[in-house]
């Protein structure tokens, strides 16, 4: 064997072995190169935006009395450099992120329900998904005080009679929890509009509803309105994502800060029954998947039905692989953790959404109408008494096929 074959066959198992390697730690090379090197001790955020100017949303109704609701949209992170702790809203990748993929993906099945405002906001960059530190803590922080403020314009822009829904998404669900917290729970005539809040892909554990979201209960069944969705789709091979929103979730304080709870049971609403059953909801009931990439936001992509099971187990939703591999998300290198091409449950949103305002209008009809009178001070317990029972349920540990907890 001469030495430049000995030389060759060395730099080919050298390569073998980066590129096993690379692949074995992709996760934390890409953790590593994501997290911004400068310490939020002496970071300089960006400008923050001003909600008054159309420019500072990224969704603005050109009807502002479209459709039977007004939704407050508050999209995934799109930013995923580590030149930032906060993104600039100027910053061309994560705009064109957020309107090619995130809005129409995550926004667009509620377009046909009624009238999106989305608004841009310094995102914290997404290396602070994987840290309780301050510095990602600090970053959240700083996000949410744009959403809030964006929100806050919001209900003083828009008719007080039209049902609300909150739509967040990722890092957006985080934040559309500190405006339930802060602004739906304990002011009753924002809590009244409420016909649903929509917190996808974030944790929310149980807790809460015994705190600061008493008084809006999850949506345990069809029928519920003022009421909290919440799902963290999983498919398989991504069991370690389980494994880590199980471990560590983030709650908001009375404060305004962030603080971090470790396992506790988290909420698990399945996007195709729309109960909060561990039950399976076999895919003869999925109402369909979609892309929706690239298309414009009022456009309404075809429906892929049928083409997925789900089921809550232990607090994360399990999703079946789908035939179709452009509904998969990817591994390499961090891209299941951005933004998806598709929504496996967009005409299921989209149906839901229009069924929840239409639950929130008969409610208050027959509050008006003095038949079925709410009693405001205890929205504690869900719709009615079933809902009371399919609560003590849901909170019972979820049982193995053979009987016992899992």
């Amino acid at each position: 064997m001469t030495l430049r074959l000995i030389l060759a066959i060395s730099a080919i198992a050298g390569m073998a072995l980066t590129g096993l390697a690379a692949y074995l730690f992709q996760d934390n090379l890409t953790r590593f190169f994501l997290n911004p090197r400068t310490p939020y001790q002496t970071y300089t955020p960006p400008p923050p935006p001003a909600y008054g100017a159309r420019g500072a949303w990224a969704l603005w109704p050109d009807d502002p009395l479209a459709g039977e609701a007004d939704i407050f949209y508050v999209h995934s992170t799109t930013y995923a450099s580590n030149r930032h702790w906060n993104a600039p809203l100027t910053d061309a990748d994560a705009d064109a992120t957020l309107r090619r993929i995130a809005a129409p993906n995550e926004a667009g099945p509620f377009m046909r329900v009624g009238a999106v405002y989305g608004p841009r906001y310094r995102q914290a960059t997404l290396f602070t998904a994987f840290t309780h530190k301050f510095d990602g803590l600090a970053a959240r922080q700083l996000a949410y005080q744009d959403v809030e403020a964006a929100f806050l314009h919001f209900l003083k822009s828009r008719p007080a009679d039209r049902p609300v829904i909150l739509v967040g998404y990722g890092q957006g669900g985080l934040h559309v929890l500190g405006l339930l917290s802060n602004h739906v729970a304990g002011r009753e005539r924002v809590l009244d509009r409420l016909a649903a809040a929509y917190v996808i892909d974030e944790p929310i554990p149980l807790s809460l509803f015994d705190g600061p979201l008493a008084a809006i209960p999850p949506c345990r069944f069809p029928r519920s309105s003022r009421c909290i969705v919440s799902y963290l789709a999983v498919g398989p091979g991504f069991e370690e994502e389980s494994r880590r929103f199980r471990q560590r979730s983030l709650t908001w304080t009375r404060d305004g800060r962030l603080a971090s709870q470790r396992r506790s049971p988290l909420l698990c609403v399945n996007p195709i029954s729309w109960t909060a059953s561990p039950a399976r909801a076999d895919a003869d009931a999925h109402v369909g998947a979609a892309s929706a990439t690239g298309l414009r936001m009022r456009e309404t992509p075809p429906a892929i039905a049928k083409a997925i099971g789900a089921q809550c187990v232990n607090g994360v939703l399990r999703v079946d692989q789908p035939r179709q591999t452009f509904l998969r998300k990817k591994h390499w290198f961090g891209e299941h953790w951005r933004p998806q091409n598709f929504n496996l449950f967009y005409h299921d949103l989209a149906r839901d959404a229009a069924r929840r305002v239409r639950n929130l209008r008969a409610r208050q009809a027959a509050a008006d109408a003095g038949a079925g009178a709410v009693d405001l001070g205890r929205r504690r317990d869900d719709n009615d008494r079933s809902d009371k029972a399919g609560a003590a349920e849901a909170r019972r540990p979820l049982q193995t096929p053979g009987g016992g907890p899992r």
